[in-house]
Parts: C-alpha cells; structure tokens; sequence
C-alpha cells in the first residue's frame, strides 16, 4: 500500500473516532472530505458539519458506534412532538430540501403545540418544550439557542431520505399552521454548543404510547 494511501485511511480513521466520541462536528470549510461522512455546510458557509453516512435500517446500536445515538428514550412522545413542530416551523419551503432551512421562533413551538393539543397554553407545557428542545439538541436533530429562544433544522436531518422527508410533509400539513418568526435582532447568529447548555429539565411520566422519531 503507498504511503498516500496509507495517509488518506489514518486521516479518515481520525475523523471518525471524532466523530464516534462527540456526535456529527462543525469544522472549517475547507476541511478535506471524510470517507463515510456527509457534508452540510451551514447557511451562510462559514461552516461545514461532518455526518456520519448511515446505512439503511441502522438499529440503536450502530447508530450509537457512529457517533449518531437516536433521540433520548425520556418524553418519547413529547420529544417526538416537538421535532415534528419545529420541521413544520423551520422547513418553510418543502419543495426545497430541509437542510439548512428556516430559523423558527419558541414563541412559534409553543402556540404550535397548544394548537397541536386542542387546548390553551398550560404551565407544565414549557418545561417539557424546553426538555425536548434540549434532548435533540444534544442528538443534533435540532440547533437550539437557549438565551435567544431561536431553533433552527440540526445537521442530522440531511440523512433523512425521500421517503422520510414524504411523511414529514404529509406531516406538517395536519399541523396548525405557525406564525411568522419574529427574531430577536441581538441574537447570536450560532446555537452554543450542547455541552454549554444547562441539564435539560426532569423528566416527567409521558402517558402516551412510546414512539420513536422518523430517521432513528
């Protein structure tokens, strides 16, 4: 094997035990390419997130050695919801592809949810959006900025394939509609990184039937 060859597959190799300890990462433009990994370059192109390729009916377990664990087991339900709310508060144009999308609003998720529900605005409703948001926030399905209250589509949705993006559609159209989103005009342009965020609120029994989020 030549020396090149040999360099190429140590590089991968260093990129994926990167990516196996911290999840999908957010590198430099003009990193060179990772066999294996997907590239998704943030809106403005200051950054590219590196994501592991998934193989079709990965279950639990490889997902975890790929560094792309599903979304946490506690709240499944509530957590489901509010991935569903934020694609239809973040994937404005569904003719368009879902990544990098729309940057949506907790004003917007929270009257989504109520509307979603069938009821008014409750006080345990917050602490279980917050909860959820933070949960795929640290799976990088969601971007989430806590001090701005701002949510954007994280890097993992671009393993979603044509016939997960079909169900999402459909979908969203049996969500209320949100309202615009109105953005904090001090908002910090990039979501901190998971591990700078509080612990995500206590877990609460969820009632419903367990169920997991499209694309685990």
């Amino acid at each position: 094997m030549s020396s090149e060859a040999v360099e190429r597959r140590l590089y991968n190799a260093l990129w994926w035990a990167k990516v196996q300890s911290a999840g999908p990462l957010e590198v430099d433009p003009d990193t060179p390419a990772v066999a294996g990994l997907t590239r998704a370059a943030s809106p403005d192109g200051s950054t590219v997130w590196l994501v592991p390729t998934l193989p079709s009916g990965a279950g639990h377990g490889v997902l975890e050695e790929l560094g792309a664990p599903p979304v946490a087991v506690e709240q499944p339900n509530e957590t489901a919801r509010i991935l569903a709310i934020c694609v239809a508060c973040c994937w404005t144009d569904r003719s368009a592809p879902a990544w990098p999308g729309d940057t949506g609003t907790l004003a917007q998720i929270r009257a989504v949810y109520a509307g979603m529900r069938g009821r008014p605005e409750q006080s345990s409703d917050l602490t279980l959006i917050i909860g959820s948001l933070r949960r795929l926030h640290a799976t990088h399905w969601l971007l989430w900025n806590d001090k701005a209250g701002e949510v954007r589509l994280g890097p993992r949705v671009i393993t979603w394939t044509p016939a997960d993006l079909a169900t999402l559609r459909d979908l969203c159209r049996h969500l209320p509609d949100p309202a615009p989103a109105v953005l904090s005009p001090h908002a910090p342009t990039t979501p901190p990184p998971a591990e700078s965020l509080p612990d995500p609120a206590p877990a609460q029994t969820d009632a419903g039937q367990e169920s997991e989020v499209s694309g685990d």
